[in-house]
């Protein structure tokens, strides 16, 4: 039994998972642009993170250097820009793993209204290959 646990340590040692959380990702699925949205952390030692020019109906992820580490995440705030019209985006937690949010909006009577969400973005996101005789049923 030790020789087993000993041959097995070394595999289990290199494979536990890192206590990094997930890179923060987003994804804007409007037609509008965030200049900057910002993620806030529950400890003083963790800077804020950014996520800067995402486009329409767009994916994007934090880039070095920033990194999330172990903070878990309080606020996001930012600005989306659509149609001549600037919305404040904000989230709130009292303190989340959670890594991937969507941008999401709606107009009513021509007035938007947008929020910021958690969302599993995880996936392929490309069209499905529909076989042509599938398409005329």
């Amino acid at each position: 039994m030790k020789k087993l646990l000993l041959a097995i340590l070394p595999f289990l040692l290199f494979s536990a998972p890192s206590f990094a959380y997930p890179k923060y990702t987003v994804l804007n699925s409007t037609l509008g642009t965030i200049n900057k949205l910002t993620f806030y952390q529950i400890i003083s030692e963790c800077s804020p993170n950014y996520i800067y020019n995402i486009g329409p109906q767009s994916l994007k992820q934090e880039q070095p250097p920033y990194d999330r580490s172990n903070c878990l995440l309080t606020d996001i705030k930012g600005t989306l820009h659509i149609d001549g019209m600037d919305i404040p985006l904000e989230y709130h937690s009292f303190g989340t793993t959670y890594g991937q949010f969507a941008i999401v909006a709606k107009q009513i009577n021509n007035k938007w209204s947008a929020k910021i969400v958690s969302a599993d973005i995880r996936g392929d996101y490309q069209e499905p290959n529909i076989p042509k005789d599938a398409e005329h049923q």
